[in-house]
């Protein structure tokens, strides 16, 4: 039977109108306090869920006093039978796992909106169990045009596909998801790379690089990732996710042009934003640096490529496609207009103090 069928055939047995309507997916997992109620009651009214969309549940919903607990029972049953055979919306084999997964999510959402960090994970979330081996965190953090077309079930099957085995997938908004890789199934990865931090996060950067090209020839939009090193997420997940989100805040106003961002790589960006606005302002007056020559945006690019290759003029020149003599007559120009030569360590670390606290002044 197609579910507007089965609708209509419950009405008539049960003998009163099944309203349709739609809740918001976190206020849904409020009301039900468990992923696996099949219904729900609520100011008298008992809520039946037969279909699931990306941020959003749509309800049967009816007085509470007219059904027997047994009748309530038997409606969730034919509900259960139906969405198992197919002939429900197949959205509605949203199955518990996505349901959990959201749940949780909406929980971890909150701890970090209270700023609760070392709060326990509740006992009665069943995901539980899934959190007490080592994995690789990541964020995927996409914009509003990107988060419609990607839903839970295609992300999750992409991610899969690239990882060769299941990763548990936690949706914290609609525009943001939490992917644990377990660092057991990622052994391959790890046994090609030398022991070390550095080549660990190097690793680290090409499993980023992998997830970004795999989703960036999907979906067409904006989208930035960031990673971690390995966590024992039922104890570090809600830190490490704080993290993730400020990384990705970080390269997001500091490096507008990359997609992807590495803690590590933004340590210097966390300590400028953390100092009031007032401060900020104030030690670029006192610096005397005109800030004017950032508006240029050749010297920009030329600052921005020379600070990221290590202060190196020759890769700089390279990199830019110049020559090495053009490269230092931009340089002589920047000394002439702010007295500071770039070249000398001193003046270089003063130019890139400068630029950052210009980009996040900008944006305030």
């Amino acid at each position: 039977m197609e579910i507007l069928i089965l609708k209509q055939q419950l009405e008539n047995v049960l003998g009163q109108p099944l309203q349709e309507r739609a809740m918001d997916l976190q206020q849904w997992t409020r009301v039900t306090g468990d992923a696996g109620n099949s219904s729900a009651e609520r100011a008298g009214k008992l809520l039946f869920p037969w279909k699931y969309e990306n941020s959003s549940v749509l309800l049967w919903e009816m007085d509470a006093s007219s059904l027997t607990e047994s009748e309530r029972k038997l409606v969730e049953l034919l509900l259960q039978t139906a969405a198992k055979s197919g002939e429900a919306s197949p959205a509605f084999v949203k199955s518990d796992e996505e349901t959990v997964m959201r749940q949780f999510g909406h929980w971890l959402h909150q701890q970090l909106k209270s700023g609760n960090l070392s709060t326990d994970i509740p006992e009665e979330m069943t995901l539980k169990s899934k959190l007490s081996s080592s994995a690789v965190p990541f964020l995927l953090s996409c914009e509003s045009s990107l988060s419609a077309e990607m839903g839970y079930t295609k992300l999750n099957k992409l991610l899969r596909s690239y990882f060769g085995v299941d990763v548990i997938l936690i949706p914290l908004q609609d525009q943001e998801w939490i992917i644990l890789a377990r660092e057991n199934q990622l052994e391959g990865l790890i046994e090609e790379s030398e022991e070390g931090t550095e080549a660990e996060r190097a690793m680290l950067l090409d499993l980023c690089q992998g997830i970004y090209e795999l989703i960036s020839n999907e979906w067409v939009g904006n989208f930035h990732l960031s990673v971690a090193q390995p966590i024992v997420p039922l104890r570090t997940l809600t830190e490490t996710a704080l993290l993730l989100r400020e990384t990705v805040l970080m390269g997001r106003m500091f490096h507008v042009s990359e997609h992807i961002h590495l803690p590590w790589d933004l340590y210097l960006e966390r300590l400028i934003y953390s100092i009031p606005d007032s401060q900020r302002k104030l030690f670029i007056e006192q610096m005397g640096v005109g800030t004017g020559i950032f508006n240029d945006a050749e010297t920009l690019t030329t600052l921005e490529t020379f600070f990221q290759l290590d202060c190196n003029v020759s890769e700089t020149a390279k990199r830019l496609y110049i020559h090495r003599n053009t490269l230092l007559y931009r340089m002589d120009k920047i000394k002439q207009e702010t007295g500071l030569d770039v070249r000398s360590f001193r003046d270089a670390v003063l130019v890139k103090l400068t630029l950052l606290l210009y980009k996040v002044t900008k944006r305030k």
